[in-house]
């Protein structure tokens, strides 16, 4: 296979890469060529398109010290049943499948992730996948805080699951449930300064807790709205970026989901310590920069949900599990404990406690 182009510079002259090696993979065939150091991104993107749309196949480009193109033979897969997601140890969840193989994300090594995609192309989806399988693998360890802006509409059915703290529909029980937490959170910290822990990893505490924001958005506290409410919204999203900051070495994980990713919708302090970021369709260049810091969402297929780009030091896609409402109960519903008392707006707190910049009182 030969590369038709000049894709480096020595001493004002094009190179040519040079074929050094060609070998059979499992789905395809892979070719490491020598070329010119230091090979920038924006020089492989388009030979990746560029090789793609020649070659009508699925390629994957990578250079360290060799620019190596693996040709695929099959097409991404379009569906992935949960079923399908092979077991692994320890605090993972699994992110999807591509042509390599399957992918997956360890929460004891990056504690936070945020989420992007627009509305029906997966990003639910994937929420249920991963704490499907959490429940799965860790039943007595994993525990969670779901605020389901959607009213509660995803999530509610599984609020006496017993790894379930507590299920939030709206600002209001999320700031009950965040200020509680972040109270706790200081007690925490004390014990883990007592016995000079600096990361739940090496404190022998088995136990996690997650906590999901599906669509953050309804945080975003726009003009119109009540000067009270716009400060408890202010305070939820001050919750989540403390949390982001300071939670992540204690145990507290955090999955930060939105459909449209703005500056005002994902603070920077979740998305500056969240160091891997997950995104589906998304209708705009912009937004996928803002979700995953480059362009590419907005290029996912439009006719295939569950596809989405996850982005930690460099960008894969990939396929991601599939599992419906009656499959994620039939697995996790023999943990559903009494009925429990859900958060209520009215168990009272005063708008006192916060400061004129919307934020909580110390």
């Amino acid at each position: 296979m030969g590369v038709g182009g000049k894709i480096g510079k020595e001493k004002q002259t094009f190179v040519f890469p040079k074929l050094i090696d060609e070998h059979t993979i499992e789905n395809g065939r892979e070719y490491t060529y020598s070329t010119t150091v230091g090979l920038p991104d924006k020089t492989l993107k388009p030979l990746k398109e560029v090789l793609s749309s020649t070659l009508n196949k699925p390629l994957k480009l990578k250079y360290k010290k060799y620019l190596t193109i693996t040709v695929f033979d099959i097409e991404m897969p379009e569906m992935v049943p949960y079923k399908d997601v092979p077991d692994r140890e320890g605090w993972v969840v699994p992110l999807g499948l591509n042509l390599e193989g399957w992918h997956f994300h360890d929460f004891d090594k990056i504690p936070h992730m945020v989420k992007a995609g627009t509305t029906r192309f997966g990003k639910t989806q994937s929420i249920k996948s991963m704490m499907t399988y959490l429940i799965e693998h860790k039943p007595e360890d994993a525990e969670f805080i779901i605020i389901d802006l959607k009213g509660k509409l995803e999530f509610n059915r599984y609020r006496n699951l017993k790894q379930v703290r507590s299920v939030c529909g709206d600002p209001i029980e999320a700031y009950e449930v965040l200020s509680e937490l972040h109270d706790a959170v200081k007690g925490i910290k004390e014990e883990f300064l007592g016995n000079d822990w600096n990361n739940i990893t090496k404190s022998g505490k088995t136990k996690r807790l997650f906590i999901i924001v599906d669509e953050a958005a309804e945080l975003s506290p726009d003009k119109f709205m009540d000067k009270d409410v716009k400060k408890i919204m202010n305070a939820c999203l001050w919750y989540l970026a403390e949390i982001a900051r300071v939670a992540g070495g204690l145990g507290i994980r955090l999955i930060y989901c939105t459909q449209y990713p703005t500056a005002d919708v994902m603070p920077r302090q979740v998305k500056m310590n969240s160091d891997i970021k997950m995104s589906f369709r998304l209708p705009t260049g912009y937004a996928s920069e803002v979700a995953i810091d480059e362009k590419g969402a907005e290029k996912l297929p439009s006719d295939i949900a569950g596809r989405a780009l996850v982005k930690t030091h460099h960008v894969i896609e990939v396929q991601t599990p599939f599992i419906t409402d009656d499959e994620m109960m039939e697995r996790v519903g023999q943990y559903v404990i009494s009925e429990r008392k859900d958060v209520s707006p009215e168990s009272g707190f005063s708008i006192t406690q916060f400061g004129e910049n919307g934020l909580p009182k110390s």
